[in-house]
């Protein structure tokens, strides 16, 4: 691990964000995948299109509520939504009507803006806690890795095994 990394803890993961964001991109945009782009693979699965509609959503979505339990000042805040959350959904179909160059520029910027956040996270920020329904008191960090870059790098590989379908 580098000293930098050592020092900032959210640089790794700010990094695996990044990297997301080029595989994606480079992956969307071979001619071979065009043709599959909204294809989904099976019932109830997200085509590559749907899936990069939802990240272009959730990152700023969780991101946010790092910024709010961050600024909370009394008892860990609740947070978080459901798996039917009709903004979640409109990522998700966004996704489906939208052009893929305008929803790669749209996620670059979202990962732009959340990797340069996570970079600048203090430890005391990254320490500080909410309540989520399913994963209980969780920090700052926890949000960070599991809501937004551990996400990020599974809705890669579902969109890797969409367009493999």
């Amino acid at each position: 691990m580098t000293a930098s990394a050592e020092e900032n803890p959210g640089e790794a993961q700010a990094r695996r964000l990044e990297r997301v964001n080029e595989q994606l991109a480079t992956l969307m945009r071979q001619p071979d995948v065009a043709r599959r782009l909204r294809a989904a693979p099976g019932e109830n699965e997200w085509s590559a299109m749907q899936t990069v509609g939802h990240l272009a959503e959730m990152i700023p979505y969780w991101l946010g509520h790092c910024q709010a339990l961050i600024a909370a000042t009394a008892e860990p805040p609740h947070f978080g939504r459901s798996l039917d959350a009709p903004d979640r959904l409109t990522g998700v179909e966004r996704g489906a009507m939208g052009s893929p160059d305008e929803l790669l520029r749209l996620l670059n910027g979202e990962i732009q803006a959340a990797a340069q956040a996570i970079r600048q996270f203090s430890a005391v920020e990254r320490g500080m806690k909410g309540i989520h329904p399913r994963l209980g008191e969780v920090t700052v960090a926890d949000v960070v890795e599991i809501l937004i870059v551990a996400h990020a790098e599974d809705h890669l590989a579902q969109a890797r095994a969409a367009l493999r379908a």
